[in-house]
């Protein structure tokens, strides 16, 4: 049991992270995207209540009035007339007492509103999909910071390394020069000149170390996790047409997604303002529960139902300047659409050409790399045999370094790219599928 659990321990402390993984955590925890799941879900409720908009509305009511006297009718004149007669008759009757009871239970029904109904409803609907395009956006927002954070702890590792790599290179070199100046072998000032260079990669090595971990700590509080990552730069040599991600752009795009739910809520609205020009038809209904035993309300029928029409013939507003307004309001929705279309195109051309460029430059620079390897390995043997100076060493180290860093950002700006273009044309989740398909940079 107790090597169990110490197996459970050991695997959670060393687990590591891919990019699809600390993507599922960024889903699932980022406080922002729960907020804008909050408003889709509650935009769904409120679209599902206005299903019931066309059903009848019954409401019970129950009301106590008091007057001021009793309500009766003079019967004076009729008594004394049937006086004449010998006939008794009261000289008053007594209608109904001072305090009055009733209950009903009402129902009003919209049997015709002008199509009110109908555009209300859509506009809930498209309240709808404006929520789910607000989380899309929100998510493509996120999704672009965590390539950013996430690749950009394997840029900051790979520098550190590098730097390492050269610190040590430098280190060794600075102890081959000890040993060459107490020979005799090289002068004193190119001892100097490779201890200075030795601390000056220790400087850099350092800086590097911190920069790393202030990546680390940015990652760690986005994905809520300490865990290491797994997953590498890449570049990717299959790329599609710039013409697919331009199609997938007007199809799938989570801003052209938002324009198309207010454009759709604007149409509806202009519905609704058409709507004032005509008259609303409403069944109605009335059914008495409850009343006292006077002669005025046992006199009342027990139910009554009707349809009433109902016309605004002179309203507070004028209806065909609102009109007006509602397809104004339309048409600057559809102007603002071709614009953001017109500018997420420029966007959506720049990264990919900027793609395009970042993997050329990777490209470029194997055939520097295989030069610096091999350039330094000859200009340190060279120095060993008294060939080549303390600063032909160093130099060949630095150019070393500064290809392999080269190549790294290459490959990090291919990968930031790779990700603009796919957001902007709405197939982020398309990135881990061409991440498990890439060449991956070792």
């Amino acid at each position: 049991m107790k090597f169990f659990l110490l197996f459970l321990t050991t695997t959670a402390l060393f687990a590591s992270m891919s990019i699809e993984e600390a993507w599922r955590i960024v889903e699932s925890k980022n406080s922002g995207m729960q907020a804008s799941k909050n408003d889709m879900y509650a935009a769904k409720l409120k679209s599902k209540s206005a299903k019931s908009m066309y059903l009848p509305s019954i409401s019970l009511s129950a009301n106590y009035t008091h007057l001021d006297k009793p309500v009766d009718i003079d019967t004076s004149s009729i008594s004394q007339l049937m006086a004449a007669f010998s006939i008794p008759f009261p000289s008053s009757l007594d209608l109904s007492k001072e305090d009055i009871f009733l209950a009903d239970l009402q129902m009003m029904w919209p049997l015709y509103v002008g199509g009110k109904i109908d555009a209300a409803q859509d506009i809930y609907s498209a309240k709808v999909d404006e929520a789910k395009a607000m989380l899309e956006m929100k998510k493509d927002k996120e999704f672009l910071k965590l390539i950013k954070y996430y690749y950009g702890v394997v840029v900051a590792d790979s520098l550190y390394k590098t730097r390492q790599e050269a610190l040590s290179a430098l280190q060794l070199h600075y102890e081959n020069a000890q040993k060459l100046a107490k020979q005799g072998q090289i002068s004193k000032v190119e001892l100097l000149n490779a201890e200075v260079k030795r601390d000056a990669a220790k400087i850099e090595r350092d800086k590097s170390a911190d920069t790393l971990a202030i990546t680390k700590r940015a990652l760690a509080l986005l994905t809520h996790s300490e865990q290491e990552i797994s997953s590498k730069l890449f570049v990717y040599n299959k790329e599609e047409k710039f013409s697919y991600y331009e199609d997938a752009l007007e199809q799938k795009s989570a801003t052209l997604s938002l324009f198309d739910a207010k454009s759709k809520q604007t149409k509806s609205l202009i519905e609704i303002k058409k709507a004032a020009f005509k008259p609303d038809v409403i069944g109605f209904a009335n059914y008495n529960l409850y009343r006292d035993d006077s002669v005025l309300m046992q006199s009342l029928p027990n139910w009554f139902a009707g349809v009433m029409l109902q016309f605004d013939i002179l309203a507070r507003e004028d209806r065909s300047e609102e009109l007006e307004i509602a397809k104004l309001q339309d048409s600057k929705v559809v102007a603002l659409k071709k614009e953001a279309l017109e500018n997420l195109k420029i966007l959506l051309e720049k990264s990919y050409k900027e793609m395009l460029s970042s993997l050329k430059e990777y490209r470029s620079l194997d055939s520097s790399l295989a030069l610096a390897q091999e350039n330094y390995r000859l200009r340190s043997l060279s120095f060993k045999e008294g060939l080549a100076t303390s600063s032909d060493v160093v130099d060949a180290e630095l150019f070393l370094e500064s290809v392999k860093t080269k190549r790294v950002n290459a490959a990090y700006n291919f990968v930031l790219r790779l990700s603009q273009l796919l957001v902007l044309s709405g197939q982020r989740e398309k990135f881990f599928e061409i991440n498990k398909e890439a060449e991956i940079l070792e």
